[in-house]
């Protein structure tokens, strides 16, 4: 724990309490993690439109607008073929027509295709080169059955193109609106964020307010108890050694350390006469400065964030043996942060100067928890503070 001298709470030990109470790293790189999913996502949908639309410009509109040229030098052809006019060679405007559309696909395909797409238009382009072949020759019957054969494939690959021209469109429409679906998401996400930032700067500014009221008070305390000035804190040190000790983990570690800064606050509602009293108590004096503990959790009862942490204030001078004070819990029936804090309380106590006796030195206080280890305090908190000493 990073404490400067004089028992003041450190800024980091403040801010490493702010961030325990507002829950953690998880709330923060979630909505992160999600936006950054989102907006790859929206790329990838982006370069898929994108590439789409080069498709339909160097693919699929050429092509289409081939294979109908074709369709339609082929019908001008057929029609040129069923007219009785004597010999029908390359020099006819339809022959023309069907030989210039012909090398035009021919091109786009080689040149503008997909390699893997090719060999899917190889029977036309055969039956297109028997056509040709076939006007070179003059030979009006072989154009004829040729011709019979190119069309049903032309009509087939236009149909088959369009079909795949009308799918991308709906692909493309689904995509767009995924888009805007998770435009509005991030949008929405964002709007989610800034209420949960300004929810936790409010939560941020009451800790705030709530520690610096906490503090102050501790600070009342020790202004009250000037022999026991850094108490609280050094006590607090202690319990989280005891607690990790006994192999608990760094979040509960803080709650205790919250727990063992505040376990005397109550006193803040005992007379000046029972606290600063030279000698010792009267029973009825015992009997107001057993209630401190009380006072203490009645404090601190409207506290929120600090709910957790009011039965260990409550019962840190139980005793384990069920004869400690205010509710004479005993053994597991006392919670655990209570247990730690009780034995860590003990020891600063029996170290430092009082105004009814001397401290004692650490191995005198080591031989007074041995002596009553099982007693009053647990066997392992016991253990765990005799390793601490050690």
């Amino acid at each position: 724990m990073n404490i400067e001298g004089g028992g003041r709470i450190t800024p980091e030990v403040k801010a490493e309490h702010l961030a325990f109470l507002r829950g953690g790293g998880l709330q923060v790189y979630a909505p992160l993690a999600t936006s950054l999913a989102l907006a790859l996502m929206i790329i990838w949908l982006v370069v898929k439109i994108l590439l789409f639309g080069d498709s339909v410009i160097s693919y699929y509109t050429p092509t289409i607008l081939h294979f109908e040229d074709l369709m339609v030098a082929g019908e001008h052809l057929q029609r040129t073929v069923e007219t009785p006019q004597g010999e029908l060679g390359v020099d006819n405007i339809a022959a023309q027509h069907f030989l210039h559309a012909g090398e035009r696909l021919k091109e786009l395909i080689f040149k503008k295709w997909p390699k893997d797409n090719i060999h899917h238009a190889m029977e036309l382009l055969g039956e297109v080169g028997q056509v040709e072949e076939a006007l070179s020759k003059g030979n009006l019957g072989s154009v004829q059955r040729h011709l019979s054969s190119v069309m049903p494939l032309l009509e087939q690959h236009v149909r088959q193109h369009k079909e795949e021209l009308v799918a991308g469109k709906r692909s493309i429409k689904l995509l767009a609106m995924g888009i805007g679906m998770a435009c509005l998401l991030i949008i929405a996400m964002g709007f989610a964020s800034t209420l949960r930032e300004r929810r936790n700067a409010q939560l941020c500014r009451r800790e705030s307010e709530i520690n610096s009221a906490l503090t102050a008070l501790i600070t009342a305390l020790d202004a009250r108890e000037p022999y026991t000035k850094g108490h609280s804190v050094r006590v607090a040190n202690y319990a989280v050694a005891v607690a990790k000790i006994l192999g608990v983990d760094c979040g509960s570690c803080q709650q205790l350390y919250m727990a063992a800064l505040l376990h005397d606050i109550g006193k803040i509602g005992v007379p000046d006469r029972v606290l600063l009293k030279e000698g010792k108590l009267s029973d009825e004096e015992f009997a107001v400065m057993r209630q401190h503990p009380v006072i203490g959790e009645r404090l601190l009862a409207k506290v929120e964030f600090l709910a957790e942490l009011l039965p260990s204030i409550r019962h840190h001078h139980e005793r384990h043996d069920g004869k400690g004070y205010p509710d004479g819990l005993a053994r597991e029936n006392i919670p655990f942060f209570a247990r730690c804090i009780a034995v860590a309380d003990a020891y600063d106590a029996m170290t430092t100067n009082r105004p009814y006796r001397k401290s004692l030195t650490p191995e005198e206080a080591k031989s007074e928890l041995l002596r009553l280890r099982g007693v009053q305090w647990s066997n392992e908190t016991v253990d765990a503070m005799l390793t601490i000493i050690s």
